[in-house]
């Protein structure tokens, strides 16, 4: 309960930092609206011509964005704060933060969200919901959806986690967010539309397909019980490495003193 109190106040410290800078984050905001508008729009015509696209409707192809983007936006809303990392850790701040009676992977993971987001996140929300409402999958495969939805962010945290233990261990965090955020970047598209072996790669090497297409495939049916099951596996046994890294890391870090 006290670090969650604490997470608390980290959150509600960095919505304060946003609302005194009021404008400049709605011109970020109004920014990323027009940046995910015009893809969507791009996709949008580029279906209007054909049937269907590798076998999936125009609807279904912006569901698979709009997913893509509700799973990015919400990383970077809640781990922000790894793009600071390297800083911490070159000037020595890093000692001060394994000093404190909590947590230092809440701090350095969960301790600085981005609030811009969370207005595009509710967008998102929004029109992927008309866009579902008028596609009328069943409940159960709803559930599934938000359960790989869940899943995916776990997935992420996963990530950001041996970011941070890399960063660690060899300073080195930059790199590895923009090597992330490519990768990620190729699921705008269904993991399908790729071909073997970059699709199985994709999908069960760097699980960025389970993570982006998964849960808006589940939702048209298009997923067997086994994937889904699989999926999850990902997520715990990727926390769990993940956790196990961070912890390893930590034991050998050194500080600014030495």
């Amino acid at each position: 309960m006290k670090e969650f109190k604490v997470l608390y106040l980290y959150f509600v410290n960095s919505l304060e930092l946003h609302l005194a800078t009021l404008p400049t984050a709605m011109i970020f905001l109004v920014g990323k609206i027009i940046r995910y508008a015009m893809f969507l729009l791009f996709l949008y015509f580029l279906t209007s011509g054909v049937s269907n696209i590798g076998g999936y409707t125009r609807e279904q192809m912006l569901l698979f964005y709009l997913i893509f983007n509700i799973i990015d936006t919400s990383s970077q809303l809640l781990f922000r704060e790894v793009y600071h990392f390297r800083p911490l850790i070159v000037s020595g701040n890093f000692d001060m933060v394994l000093t404190k009676p909590i947590s230092p992977l809440i701090r350095t993971l969960l301790g600085g969200p981005d609030f811009i987001d969370f207005g595009m996140l509710i967008i998102l929300l929004t029109v992927s919901g008309i866009i579902i409402s008028q596609v009328h999958p069943p409940g159960y495969l709803v559930f599934y959806s938000v359960l790989l939805l869940i899943n995916s962010l776990i997935l992420t945290a996963a990530f950001h986690i041996c970011v941070l233990a890399i960063g660690i261990l060899t300073l080195s965090v930059d790199h590895l967010i923009m090597v992330y955020r490519d990768l990620t970047s190729l699921m705008r598209i269904p993991v399908d539309l790729f071909t073997n072996p970059l699709r199985t790669f994709l999908t069960f090497v760097v699980p960025v397909g389970i993570m982006f297409t998964f849960p808006a495939k589940v939702l048209f049916g298009l997923l067997s019980w086994q994937l889904v099951v699989l999926s999850l596996v990902f997520g715990v046994v990727g926390l769990y490495l993940s956790l196990k890294f961070w912890d390893y890391s930590l034991k050998h870090y050194q500080s600014a003193s030495s």
